[in-house]
This record gives structure tokens, sequence and C-alpha cells, in this order.
């Protein structure tokens, strides 16, 4: 779907109603007129419950309204209810519009009223409000980044108690098992509370883990039942957690009309600074996507790293850029070649699979290997390589 095709679907425009949304309230305030300045202010109403929000619609607005909020914690899921009655919500970028306002009052309805004007005049950009799935998949990766983070605490907070006591791990030591709790335990003579300590903290460490295991395997199911995610793994350096993490972020690939669009929503864009007769460009801007910009680095490293005598195209042609710049400069060159390659591979343009390498096969042996022997059971798979011959064919079927 390209840009035209979606401004044709969205309904003609009427009044603009600038809404300011909060968890249990919201205000709203409708302009009549096209120009920011200089559009009339029809009616406000400040301080109405979110429980009402359906009742509000109904009463007050028309399907040709255009209802405009800024990006917030609870704005999606009032987009989601907006739609549901068949109006038209837009969400606007919370930090520029943010920087438009007035510092001496600051209300909810003036804020509403706010909103509609720079919906107006242009100055703030639109965000995509993302569909269901999308959102859904957005929610267990941030889930599963939450897990890593209070899996690599716990474990970072054991090995400060254990440096904290001058003990000295033994070779081999996992703290993940309940082997490193006892030899904690059995390394001294500890007090009744510091026991107590030592196992919440072993609590804390097992109890993360699982969580990131849980949704390790969450996310191999979707990427093997879902035939858009699997065809992502035939880019190479990309598992399954990176590309269920370009899958929630993404969401509708053809929302980018060009490649570079893509490029500089994931943040892998060139700085560049030109006014008047001089100007520069430097290293990355920073901006985008920083989480999963970080993956698309880490997959970068593991192809330079790994693949130095490899015979992959992108791993040469990596190479070849390190000898001629630097490593950094080869390392963001190539997680923007893997970006270009996935953006062309979700609209079609990638050309059918032949035949399915030792590295792809590799890629969905540990597939199965996340899943789980019981899951893949309960999915009708007797065995992995059952599960590994059935996406093989389909990897084969696919554009």
């Amino acid at each position: 779907m390209n840009e035209e095709t979606k401004q044709e679907q969205s309904p003609p425009q009427g009044r603009v109603i600038g809404m300011d949304i909060h968890p249990k309230t919201f205000a709203a305030a409708a302009l009549r007129g096209t120009d920011a300045l200089n559009a009339k202010v029809e009616w406000r109403h400040d301080q109405l419950p979110m429980t009402d929000l359906e009742k509000w619609f109904q009463r007050h607005c028309t399907p040709r309204d255009v209802l405009v909020m800024e990006a917030g914690g609870c704005t999606f899921e009032t987009v989601k209810r907006i739609g549901a009655l068949g109006g038209h919500a837009v969400v606007l970028e919370s930090f520029r519009a943010g920087q438009i306002g007035k510092a001496y009052l600051k209300t909810d309805r003036i804020d509403a009223e706010k909103t509609g004007r720079i919906y107006l005049s242009g100055l703030a950009q639109e965000v995509w409000a993302p569909d269901e799935k999308t959102r859904q998949r957005r929610e267990i990766f941030y889930g599963y980044e939450r897990a890593v983070t209070d899996s690599v605490r716990a474990k970072n907070r054991i090995r400060g108690w254990i440096n904290e006591h001058a003990l000295r791990a033994p070779r081999g030591l996992r703290l993940t098992k309940e082997s490193g709790c006892d030899w904690v335990l059995a390394s001294r003579t500890w007090t009744p509370v510091q026991q107590h300590l030592i196992r919440t903290m072993f609590d804390d460490l097992w109890h993360a883990r699982n969580r990131r295991r849980s949704l390790r395997s969450l996310m191999a199911q979707e990427v093997a039942t879902e035939p858009d995610l699997l065809k992502m793994t035939r880019l190479y350096g990309l598992r399954h957690i990176t590309v269920y993490a370009l899958a929630a972020v993404i969401g509708d690939i053809w929302r980018f009309r060009t490649p570079k669009q893509l490029v500089a929503y994931i943040g892998l864009q060139p700085r560049t600074h030109l006014s008047g007769e001089g100007g520069s460009t430097g290293s990355i801007a920073h901006t985008g996507r920083g989480d999963v910009r970080a993956l698309l680095v880490q997959a970068a490293q593991c192809i330079l790293n790994g693949n130095k005598g490899s015979d992959h195209p992108l791993a040469k042609w990596g190479w070849a850029l390190t000898f001629r710049k630097c490593r950094s400069v080869a390392i963001i060159a190539v997680a923007r070649k893997l970006i270009v390659a996935l953006w062309y591979l979700l609209r079609g343009c990638f050309t059918p699979l032949v035949e399915v390498t030792a590295g792809l096969r590799g890629k969905l042996l540990h597939l199965a290997t996340e899943i789980g022997r019981p899951t893949l059971r309960q999915l009708g798979y007797k065995s992995a390589a059952a599960f590994i011959a059935e996406k093989e064919k389909l990897l084969l079927a696919t554009v």
C-alpha cells in the first residue's frame, strides 16, 4: 500500500478535534478551519472520564472529523477504541509537539486545542499506530528485553556479593544452576539473614532466566509459524530474536516507500549538516529505534567476527571495507546493508530460494531447540527433523 492509496482511504476532513489523553480522563477541543492560526474553536470539553469515550464520540463527533492526540502511554488503546467506532484518529510525535506551548499557562483544555492547531500547521510528524498483532509483538519483545536486563543485574549482584566476601568461584561454576547457590552457601558459615539474602538473590536470577527462556521460546514459535517472519531468516546474520524484533518494530513494511526511509527509521543513516557553502557528514545520527539498531549492530559484528574466511558476499564486502576504512565504519555499513535487504525481501523483490544452505538449516535447528521438544510435539511434529523438513519446504516455496 503506497502513500497515495493511504490518502485516498483516509476520510474527508471535517473538523479537527484535538485531544489531551490521560488514563482516567481526557479533554477535547473542536477546531473548524484549515489554517492553524485562524481556525475557530467550536467547543471545548474538559475532565471527561475515559469510560465515557464511546458515548462522547457518538454524541459530538462525526466520521468526517479527525481526532488528533500526542503519543503517550494510553494513546494507541484510545486510537483502537476510536477506530472501532468508525472514527479517524491521528497520533503526533510527542517530542516536537511538546516543544510548542505556552510556558505561563498549561491546562488540559489548552493542550487539547494546541494539539489540534499543531496538526493543522503540519509542524509535528505523524506516528504510525500499530495494529493489534504488531502491538502484541512489541509487548513480547519489550518483556524479553526487561527479562534480559533483570537477569544481568541479578547475576552481577551475586558476583558482587562473592567479590565483597573475598570468595573465588571455581572454574566452570554456573550461577544459573542450583549448584551455584549450593557452592555459595557452603563456601563459609553464613548467618541466617545472610543465607536468606543469598537464596533471594538466586531466586531473582532464576526467575529472570526462566522468563527470558519462555519468551525466547514464544518468539521462536511465532517466527516458525508466520511465513513472513520465517522468510526473514534467509538474511545472512539474522536469527529469530532479531527477526522478531524487526517485525515488531517495523510492522507494515508498505508504510516505508523507499529503503532510505526504513534506514532512517532504524537510525542507521549518516549525520549530515549542510549550511551555506560549508557542511559535513559524519557518523550515524543516533536517532530512531536504538533497541533494534543495537541488535543489527550485533548481527554485523557476528558476520565480521566469525566469517573472516567466509565466501558470503556480505562478509567479503564487510572485510574489504574494514581494510579500506575501519572496523566501526564497516559494522555500521553491514548493518545498513541488512536493513536494506530486509526492505526488498518483505516487499517480495527477492529471488526465490533455490536450495537451503547449511547456515539456514542451522537456524531452523536453533528454532527447533528454542521451541523445545514438548512444544514441538504439541504442534504436531514427531521430531526436530520433521520440523526442519517442513520449514525447508515452506522457505523453498516462499518468494
